[in-house]
């Protein structure tokens, strides 16, 4: 568990590279909200996490301390740091697009089978009307979120594994195969992947549910009033999301080397 914070403060610890990410991150957001382009700069700031998650882990294999990997990560140039991986960036963003439209088409075929819709009208009132739906709905659903609690759980190690490849088909094969591998399921039940996956869930919900109250409840009303405000919020909240990005790499990429794949 210590080597995951080592390297996420030590890829922190390379300011340089960090400024430049949250600068470039900053950038895109704040051209997110225009039509047409939207879209594509949403797609190209996940590609370009994902090529650097890649890039982290290439030099990290490659590493035998955080002292070298430190020494290599200052070395390479930001072009290769940013942008090297992006065809293997391109296959794990595929693959993530098609698990969440699984898990989204299976969320809704339930819901059709047993005629409950209807709890779509309201997303506000959502957790309402599925109190009102049949008790076969509810058995359904909650078969669903066990097991979407499941796939979380051993997706975070073939996240890790897809991060260690370096072309598409290799990376996105990789994370596809987190619905089938199920010797590697029954690999992911020892206690340091257990370890690592219940303190990277509770400091990822902890550090995102304070960070989401503040702009709800403090953020947003002074921007609301100052609109110039958001240029220092979004890169200080770009910054957050980019720490917390790394941080989840690491985790995953550790999360898979106790499966012993």
């Amino acid at each position: 568990m210590k080597e995951v914070f080592k390297y996420t403060f030590a890829t922190i610890a390379e300011w340089r590279k960090f400024l430049y990410v949250v600068l470039i991150v900053s950038i895109l957001t704040l051209l997110e909200p225009f039509p047409f382009i939207g879209i594509t700069v949403i797609v190209f700031e996940k590609l370009l996490y994902l090529s650097i998650g890649i890039f982290l882990i290439y030099i990290l294999k490659r590493s035998k301390d955080e002292k070298e990997y430190f020494e290599n990560l200052e070395k390479n140039g930001l072009g290769t740091f940013m942008f090297h991986f992006i065809p293997a960036a391109s296959g794990i963003l595929l693959g993530l697009f098609l698990i969440g439209t699984f898990w989204t088409m299976f969320f809704v075929l339930i819901l059709q089978y047993t005629n409950s819709l209807f709890v779509l009208a309201s997303p506000h009132s959502f957790f309402a009307a599925i109190a009102s739906t049949s008790t076969l709905t509810q058995i359904l659903l909650g078969f669903y979120l066990i097991y979407l609690s499941f796939y979380s759980y051993v997706f975070l190690g073939k996240f890790g594994e897809a991060l260690s490849k370096e072309n598409f088909k290799e990376s996105f094969l990789a994370i596809m195969s987190s619905f089938i591998d199920f010797k590697y399921w029954i690999k992911t039940f020892n206690l340091k992947y257990f370890v690592i996956f219940i303190v990277w869930m509770v400091i990822i919900g902890v550090i995102y549910t304070i960070t989401s109250l503040a702009y709800i409840l403090l953020i947003y009303p002074v921007v609301i009033q100052n609109p110039n405000f958001s240029l220092i919020i979004i890169p200080l909240l770009v910054a957050i999301t980019t720490i917390l990005t790394y941080y989840t790499f690491f985790s995953a990429y550790f999360a898979y080397k106790t499966t012993g794949n």
